[in-house]
């Protein structure tokens, strides 16, 4: 059984996971279904506008949104578990012994917990697919704000794998993450430090780079945010690893 392997039996086999993935299904269904009665309600008052908002910007643009959100709660609890919790079973130890390099044990670790962060994901992307189908709309847009929720993702797992190889133990880790991302996502809210009418302290935040990808511009610069967090993160990460293994040996 390779590293890959072990982590999906390990989060599968998790009761925590599990719960995790029924409450998340459960505000994804409840947001769709609010946003759509929301909308229904509005057709009256959207009759009499030039420019009333259409089914993506009504309905679908806020379950994206909302999901999002929800990867405040997914991220910290998978990425934060990926290294604290190898403290308590002597899993460090055992990294210490594998002869797989740094890069490949981060790799791998990553993927895993990627792969099981999409399930999260498939509850949206079900009700999305089919009222693209019903309502017969363009997925061009559509694809933009999907590709920015999973950058998204791929951003906040990296960065709480980080954090969880810091910290020694599981629920301190999640704890952090929790902090740490909500401290980056409220900065979008910030006030502070406006200069030529542009906020710089907004950059840091991973929200107001997603809330680009619902515009019906190509946002280069959020694309880059996200892709060169990711990669960061994982050589923060695989640079850890290669100490940890040096203080072990």
């Amino acid at each position: 059984m390779n590293i890959y392997q072990a982590e999906i039996k390990y989060y599968l086999r998790s009761p925590l996971i599990w719960v995790v993935v029924a409450l998340t299904s459960f505000i994804s269904a409840w947001s769709f279904l609010l946003a759509i009665d929301i909308f229904t309600t509005m057709q009256v008052k959207f009759a009499g506008m030039t420019d009333a908002p259409t089914i993506v910007q009504g309905i679908i643009f806020p379950v994206i949104s909302a999901h999002s959100k929800l990867l405040l709660l997914i991220a910290p609890i998978i990425a934060g578990l990926s290294f604290a919790r190898l403290s308590s079973n002597n899993g460090w130890t055992l990294i210490n012994a594998n002869l797989s390099s740094e890069f490949s044990y981060v790799q791998q670790k990553y993927t895993a917990i990627f792969s099981l962060s999409l399930i999260f994901l498939i509850p949206s992307l079900v009700g999305i697919i089919l009222l693209v189908f019903m309502a017969k709309i363009s997925i061009y847009q559509i694809s933009f704000a999907l590709l920015g929720l999973l950058l998204l993702m791929m951003w906040m797992l990296s960065l709480c794998m980080y954090i969880s190889s810091l910290i020694n133990n599981s629920g301190f880790a999640i704890l952090m993450c929790l902090v740490i991302l909500l401290v980056l996502w409220v900065l979008s809210f910030s006030g502070i430090d406006v200069t030529w009418g542009k906020n710089w302290i907004q950059v840091f935040s991973p929200q107001y780079h997603f809330q680009k990808f619902l515009t019906p511009y190509v946002p280069y610069s959020s694309f880059l945010y996200f892709i060169a967090g990711t990669v960061f993160s994982l050589w923060a990460t695989k640079i850890r690893l290669i100490h940890k293994r040096y203080v072990l040996s």
